[in-house]
């Protein structure tokens, strides 16, 4: 008995040691815990609950040359609610006049609607529930001072999202050049070439995680703010932009062409006036999808004889009055067969004549004749003229030129210095041969073309971009003159000359390719025109090309030189560094080209005040009036009482009156005429619309 009961004391005695140990451990371990892990785990929960979060900088603006913007991060906003945060009292005092408030500021539901959100997510104990999605700086301000949400955030319960939208206040205006960011993600155009300084640096600020799961900001002080993204300053000129793109988009149109680009260029500087880029979307529906004028190269064709003409009169080969045969528009090259564009009975020919007549045969004739046993030297030309380079604009994706410069290598065939000559066998962009012409317009000297003039900070510049000289001297003065010479030829006399017009000389070329499918020539064509006005102190040069037109028109001519001549008239009458003053005499004032749009008999008034006639007798009370080779054009202004009118080229008074007659609420930004509206011309529209107008 006595050895049990000694038993179970041994036993006992060893559970109270172990219970001690046990102890033990554990006081051990909370001191562990507490005293040397605890800056480990208090980190660790801490990483739970608080956190970092990035704070986006404000991206930059940015500006066309006269200020205009072009495009701008505006702030939009989230409306959230916590419905826990007020207490029981004042939910209940203030609910219904809070809903009653949404519906009206937001419009999307009604007061029951928005009452039932809110009650039901408070209920179910929900502490972030989404009221508004991309609420407007108004809508916004106006919700803060909804009776709840005046109490603030932590009593009142309104947790506002700010985030930036890119928006591009003329539409699609030079979309293709500004930038977007596009389906992959990749930023392009300017927005891609300048992301870096338009971004800015972000900040970051210290979130604290709540109940049921919602991060809310910390204190100010534990805030790093982001310092915003520099402006950037184009070179675009929206007035040209638009006037450019019109007339581009109305030539495709006419023509059911692909695609079309055309770009106008600041002679003395390289300055990238207007840029449009015109994609085939539909039956006459174009967009701006693809670069053409900076990245696709093409074969030119016509255009390229230009630089033909210069070698040979750099070279002393020819000058303007020597005879050319034209062998009646045909001739053989090694087996190969060249044609002008048609049979004729010509044959010798002035080499001004061959050139404004744009014959293949003449052309290509004078370079195989000079350069068949010296083909080096023309190809020599191109590296020293820097036709095989990149120009270097700014925007991604320019595409280099396909030039053969070795008459030794196995892709220089027998009939490569003829076809070459004429702009084939040959691959360039339309920027890199409109750089060309421009030198020509400049007196050989080659400037870099560019779109960026500065990036700015705060209204300071941080870079300002000037001129840049590619090459000093192209050539020597006198093959620029005799250049010159024929190039105004081809309008006086030659393959444009049914655009010569009274108001102001130009000079340049017509350009018809034959395009490749398949690796053989088909029956589609590039046309093409390529040159610059006015002809005596030139200040701008311009290239139009339109790819596969097809409505029975093919030819640089008919085609593209039609849209250089638009975008001419309208700069020489928009433009008063380029056209005469207007006095009172006559002559100049047979020179005025009318381009307007407005009331009638506002217009009727101006036009009798100048002594311009023009015809009046349209019933319409809006009309557009506009010159033409027969005298002034005037037109009614379409007016369907569910559609969107066009009021581009208006004044703000004539807009406003027109736009608000039709119940629009309308934004006008800017002054002069209206050049761009954020509802199209022909869209539905109904009372309460909202349509912006871009006035320049």
């Amino acid at each position: 008995m006595r050895g049990v009961k000694k038993d179970i004391l041994w036993r006992l005695n060893l559970a109270l040691v172990l219970i001690a140990l046990v102890g033990v451990a554990v006081i051990f371990q909370i001191g562990k815990i507490q005293f040397i892990d605890g800056d480990k785990y208090r980190a660790q929960a801490d990483s739970v609950h608080v956190k970092y979060v990035t704070l986006n900088a404000e991206r930059g603006n940015i500006y066309a040359d006269g200020g205009n913007l072009l495009a701008a991060s505006f702030p939009y906003y989230n409306i959230i609610m916590d419905p826990l945060a007020s207490s029981k009292e004042d939910f209940s005092k203030y609910v219904d006049s809070l809903a009653f408030g949404l519906s009206k500021v937001y419009g999307d539901k009604s007061k029951s609607e928005y009452k039932q959100i809110i009650t039901s997510a408070r209920k179910n104990g929900k502490r972030y529930v989404v009221l508004y999605k991309k609420a407007t700086v108004p809508q916004m301000e106006e919700t803060k001072k909804l009776s709840l949400f005046r109490k603030g955030k932590y009593t009142g319960g309104l947790i506002i999202e700010t985030f930036d939208k890119r928006v591009y206040p003329y539409g699609s205006l030079a979309n293709r050049t500004i930038g977007y960011t596009n389906k992959e993600g990749i930023k392009v155009g300017l927005e891609g070439a300048y992301d870096k300084q338009l971004s800015g640096i972000s900040g970051k600020q210290l979130m604290q995680k709540i109940t049921g799961g919602t991060w809310l900001p910390m204190s100010d002080d534990a805030a790093v703010e982001p310092l915003d993204g520099m402006d950037v300053i184009t070179t675009l000129d929206v007035n040209i932009q638009d006037i450019t793109e019109t007339a581009l988009r109305r030539s495709l149109v006419k023509n059911n062409a692909a695609w079309g680009t055309a770009i106008v260029m600041e002679v003395k500087t390289g300055k990238i006036k207007a840029i449009a880029n015109l994609t085939k979307a539909g039956e006459s529906i174009y967009n701006e999808t693809l670069n053409y004028a900076v990245a696709q190269g093409v074969e030119p064709g016509s255009t390229f004889k230009l630089f033909s003409l210069m070698c040979l009169f750099d070279d002393n080969k020819v000058d303007i009055n020597d005879t050319v045969n034209l062998n009646g528009g045909i001739l053989q090259y090694h087996g190969g067969t060249m044609y002008d564009s048609e049979p004729h009975h010509r044959y010798n020919v002035s080499v001004k004549t061959a050139f404004a007549l744009s014959s293949n045969v003449g052309i290509s004739r004078l370079v195989n004749d000079n350069y068949k046993n010296d083909k080096q030297k023309f190809a020599q030309h191109f590296i020293d003229a820097g036709l095989i380079n990149k120009t270097g604009v700014e925007v991604a994706g320019e595409g280099k030129p396909v030039i053969k410069t070795d008459p030794e290598a196995d892709n220089w065939y027998a009939t490569t210095l003829p076809w070459m000559s004429v702009g084939y066998e040959l691959q360039i962009t339309p920027l890199q041969l409109l750089t060309f012409y421009n030198a020509i317009a400049n007196d050989g000297k080659m400037m870099k073309p560019y779109l960026v003039e500065a990036t700015k900070q705060y209204g300071e510049n941080i870079q300002e971009f000037k001129p840049v000289v590619l090459k000093e001297k192209l050539c020597s003065d006198n093959t620029i003159r005799q250049l010159k010479i024929c190039l105004e030829a081809v309008v006086d006399s030659g393959t444009a000359r049914n655009l010569k017009n009274e108001y102001y000389d130009f000079a340049g070329k017509t350009g018809t390719a034959q395009l490749i499918e398949n690796g053989h020539y088909v029956h589609k064509y590039l046309a093409s025109f390529a040159g610059y006005f006015p002809a005596e102190n030139p200040k701008y040069s311009i290239i139009v090309c339109i790819n596969a037109p097809s409505n029975g028109a093919y030819y640089g001519g008919a085609v593209s030189a039609p849209v250089f001549r638009e975008i001419g008239d309208k700069l020489f009458s928009h433009h008063l560094g380029i056209n005469e003053p207007i006095n009172a005499t006559d002559s100049l004032r047979k020179k005025i080209i009318v381009d307007a749009k407005g009331y009638k008999y506002d217009l009727h008034k101006i036009l009798s005040w100048l002594k311009i006639n023009a015809d009046f007798d349209n019933s319409a009370e809006w009309v557009a009036m506009q010159t033409n080779t027969t005298g002034i054009q005037t037109q009614t202004i379409a007016d369907d009482e569910n559609k969107m009118p066009s009021v581009k080229g208006m004044g703000l008074r004539d807009a406003l009156f027109i736009l608000e007659n039709k119940g629009l609420t309308v934004n006008p930004i800017g002054r002069g005429k209206v050049v761009s509206q954020s509802i199209e011309a022909g869209q539905f529209i109904q009372s309460g619309n909202y349509v912006l107008i871009v006035l320049n």
